[in-house]
C-alpha cells in the first residue's frame, strides 16, 4: 500500500481519521499526528494556553509503517515537550491516544499494511 498510493492520497486518507494529522509537518513517507487532549490554563489568552496531549510519528518502512509516540506538554511556544501529564490529566491523554491508535490500526489493516515497532511509549 505505501508504494501503491502517492503521498497526496495517503494524506487525504489520514485526514479522514480526524483532526490529528498535521499536514504541514508531513513529507512523503513520514506523517505527523498530534492531539491537544487537555488544556492546562483555559482562562489564559488563546496564544498563552498550554495543553497535555500526545504526538505520533508514522514512517513508511518495509512491510508497513513504523510508529513512535510520546505524551507531553504542548507549550505556549507551540512546541511539544516530553513531560508526563499531571495524574489527573493522564487518563484522558492516554485514552485519547489509544482511541486514535485503534482507528489507525484499523485503517492500516484495511490497506493490508502492518504497524511495526513501538506503538505506545510513556
Amino acid at each position: 500500500m505505501t508504494q501503491l498510493l502517492p503521498h497526496r492520497q495517503i494524506i487525504k486518507e489520514f485526514m479522514t481519521l480526524g483532526p490529528y494529522l498535521r499536514q504541514e509537518q508531513c513529507e512523503p513517507g513520514r506523517y505527523f499526528f498530534d492531539c491537544l487532549a487537555s488544556c492546562l490554563n483555559l482562562n489564559a489568552a488563546p496564544e498563552r494556553r498550554e495543553f497535555w496531549g500526545w504526538w505520533l510519528v508514522l514512517e513508511a518502512c518495509e512491510g508497513g509503517f513504523s510508529c513512535q509516540t510520546e505524551v507531553g506538554l504542548f507549550n505556549k511556544e507551540g512546541i511539544w515537550v516530553n513531560r508526563q501529564p499531571a495524574d489527573t490529566e493522564q487518563p484522558a491523554v492516554l485514552q485519547s491516544r489509544q482511541r486514535f491508535l485503534q482507528e489507525l490500526q484499523n485503517r492500516l489493516a484495511r490497506w493490508e499494511v502492518a504497524l511495526i515497532g513501538e506503538v505506545a511509549s510513556s
